[in-house]
């Protein structure tokens, strides 16, 4: 998470959406920046709420601005089951390895998730789950360029992204019968991507942030 105090704005760092790369570019401009162990660098909506916006509000009570990044359903456990293939997680029970992209949903789809497949949700992350509030700009994936925008025009600055924290290049399709499955057992995932900043014809530099966090 991002933390910009005379901006009045706090990015949120949804897992595998680039975060890595927007934390390192954003990072020197930022007050404060929530990084390291995940629990803390992935500070979900509902804990902020629940206690950081208290924080901040001791310095200032004007409203701060939330923004985020929510990726497709099916993409961002694509890049969970890319990420958990890479050999710094073999013979651990997170690996992937020796599973195909079907087997890893299945177990996502799981009443008991096993260790490999236990990713969480997007819908969680950038939800409260008493109040349905999630973020007051919430930008796809695919549409980097119109969240960078946000974010220059916001921050009065440009930015450049560097290609950081990469997963194993590997093709994946998913049965269409899971994919089924997937769309009803995560509507939430599903409709909250559908309010978020629509894509536009993909440009070069969207192509480049694609690869960002693949």
């Amino acid at each position: 998470m991002l933390v910009f105090l005379k901006h009045r704005l706090v990015v949120f760092s949804t897992p595998k959406c680039g975060s890595t790369a927007l934390e390192q570019a954003l990072a020197p401009a930022s007050d404060i920046v929530l990084q390291g162990d995940p629990r803390i660098k992935h500070c979900t909506f509902h804990r902020y709420k629940w206690r950081f916006e208290k924080f901040l509000q001791i310095f200032d009570q004007t409203p701060m601005t939330t923004a985020a990044l929510i990726r497709h359903p099916q993409d961002w456990l694509g890049s969970w089951y890319r990420y958990r293939h890479g050999s710094w997680l073999d013979g651990t029970p997170q690996s992937t390895k020796g599973l195909s992209f079907d087997e890893f949903v299945e177990g996502y789809l799981a009443e008991t998730q096993p260790a490999f497949a236990a990713v969480g949700s997007q819908a969680r992350f950038l939800t409260h789950p008493k109040t349905g509030e999630t973020v007051d700009h919430l930008y796809c994936y695919d549409a980097f360029d119109g969240f960078q925008a946000f974010l220059e025009d916001r921050l009065g600055q440009s930015f450049a992204l560097d290609r950081v924290n990469t997963s194993t290049e590997l093709q994946l399709t998913l049965s269409p019968s899971l994919a089924r499955r997937l769309e009803a057992a995560y509507a939430a995932d599903f409709a909250l991507y559908e309010t978020a900043y629509a894509p536009k014809p993909k440009s070069r530099m969207r192509a480049l942030f694609q690869s960002l966090a693949s």
